[in-house]
């Protein structure tokens, strides 16, 4: 099936028009950007089915990792026209362009990327492009473009999804950066990027740590949902930026999802499925997220428990030897209304703990066994 899908694809690809109104479209564009004062290439990916007249499509925005193009949607494609096919993403506009092989999409492209390509988007296929209706994803290098444009700009947002982003886990720029996670970048990349000579606070300031501990209370208000994720075995160990970003959502609060894959390299095998669970995660995020119900209508029998376990003044009643009622176990859509209920009263006793104010609790710093 996915190789005659691929076949399909390419044909659409040269001839500019699919084999049949269930396969996606792929158009290729060249833009005036005012923002970057040249002509920027678009690749466009449209849903199975799409017309002139199609119209409310949210927009998700692709960016390419270090040395692709617009190019690497096209590449994309197939798992592309599987998603739709399965359902995993609704219909949606999907667009990418070429910002350079070692952009790190620093300056004038996160104007462009907030601004100047949805608005086209949105004349020229109707697309959604207000918060709710406009997610950001990117791999490797463009995983730290989503990261950090999408934190600078939380309020344009309404999901990101930086899959094995090229961060460093760095708050304040080494003297002498660890080759473990400096040898692949060169200090010529640095100064291509930012600027010669090289001048750290210029980089630290677009680093997304950094950007995630000074900008946490206007992400945390925003309401973006954020899906991180890399695997622990990424050559160029990206794990360790990518954990330590987590640490810092964690510290300060910023919910998010994560996920480091066990035996999973940079763009190996693994990434196919794994593009897959990032965009079900922006998919979840267009639809308004996946939180169980806690207001769920409850019977006498599951209300009366639930209000009664944690009821004496020794809540370890409640571990009597006795079996949960099998209403736990029968209809777990009500889980989350009976544990509202369940824990009221041991909330009620911690409400003066500031913690409990917070998604996440302070945790301790780890130890590391001695070698």
């Amino acid at each position: 099936m996915r190789k005659f899908l691929f076949f399909v694809l390419s044909f659409s690809f040269l001839s500019g028009v699919t084999a049949d109104s269930s396969s996606i479209k792929i158009e290729l564009h060249d833009i005036k950007s005012e923002a970057r004062g040249s002509t920027v290439p678009l690749s466009v990916i449209l849903p199975p089915g799409y017309s002139n007249e199609s119209k409310d499509l949210p927009l998700l925005i692709n960016l390419h990792g270090g040395g692709g193009s617009r190019n690497n949607l096209i590449q994309q494609a197939q798992i592309y026209e599987y998603m739709f096919e399965e359902e995993i993403i609704p219909p949606m506009i999907i667009v990418s362009f070429s910002s350079g092989p070692i952009s790190y999409y620093h300056g004038t492209w996160e104007t462009f990327v907030t601004e100047e390509l949805p608005n086209w988007v949105a004349l020229k296929y109707g697309a959604l492009v207000d918060p709710s209706n406009l997610v950001l994803t990117g791999i490797s290098m463009g995983g730290y473009g989503t990261l950090k444009i999408g934190l600078k700009n939380p309020e344009r947002f309404k999901a990101i999804a930086p899959m094995e982003p090229a961060i460093m886990p760095i708050l304040e720029f080494p003297k002498e950066p660890h080759k473990r996670n400096s040898w692949w970048t060169a200090q010529s990349i640095y100064e291509n990027v930012w600027g010669k000579p090289f001048k750290s606070e210029k980089f630290l300031a677009d680093n997304p740590a950094n950007i995630a501990v000074n900008n946490a209370k206007r992400i945390r208000e925003s309401g973006l949902d954020i899906y991180l994720e890399v695997g622990d075995e990424d050559f160029i160990q990206l794990q360790d930026g990518t954990e330590f970003l987590h640490r810092i959502f964690w510290d300060n609060d910023i919910r998010h999802e994560y996920h480091l894959v066990r035996w999973a390299d940079h763009v190996g095998l693994s990434l196919y499925d794994r593009t897959i669970e990032a965009h079900a995660f922006l998919a979840a995020s267009l639809i308004g997220g996946k939180s169980e119900p806690i207001d769920l209508p409850l019977t006498e029998e599951e209300l009366s428990w639930a209000q009664s376990a944690f009821s004496t003044d020794n809540p370890n009643d409640f571990w009597d030897g006795n079996e949960r009622p099998g209403m736990l176990r029968n209809d777990p859509k009500k889980a989350a209304t009976i544990h509202a209920e369940l824990w009221k009263p041991l909330k009620d006793l911690a409400k003066d703990d500031p913690d409990m104010k917070r998604a996440y609790g302070k945790l301790p710093k780890t130890k590391v066994q001695d070698e």
